[in-house]
């Protein structure tokens, strides 16, 4: 199963130690495992844009558009057996210490599907909601 794995700056975390944070490590280990896509960091909040488009007008807007202490720092796509697997994986990346890792599977994209039908049919499958959204 893939993952996208979030890296995340986190301001109230503990401080960098150049010495026990050695991200190089942690990308060799997982690509000799087979388990990294891909992977990359990302430039600073500063320079990012934003895309929207409101009543048929195309917005766009240089920088962040909120102002937050935490911003996503880089990404990583695992190929993992199972969740179990990823979280380990999360757990030994640098920035789990530093920083914050978030971990979301990947949703195969099916353009004749209805999202909240397969959505309640795999929480089924692991006996979670089963029930129709409220307001769907």
């Amino acid at each position: 199963m893939r993952y996208m794995m979030f890296v995340a700056v986190d301001p109230a975390a503990e401080p960098f130690d150049p010495a026990a944070d050695n991200v190089g490590e942690w990308v060799a280990d997982v690509e000799a495992r087979g388990a990294r896509v891909l992977g990359e960091r990302l430039r600073p909040v500063e320079d990012a844009t934003l895309v929207r488009v409101r009543g048929g007008e195309l917005l766009v807007t240089d920088g962040p558009f909120t102002e937050s202490k935490e911003w996503i720092a880089g990404f990583d796509i695992l190929d993992c057996r199972d969740l179990d697997e990823a979280i380990e994986i999360a757990g030994r990346h640098p920035m789990a210490r530093f920083g914050r890792i978030e971990l979301r599977p990947f949703w195969p994209f099916d353009v004749n599907e209805d999202p909240l039908e397969r959505e309640d049919r795999e929480a089924s499958g692991r006996g979670l909601r089963t029930e129709p959204v409220v307001g769907a």
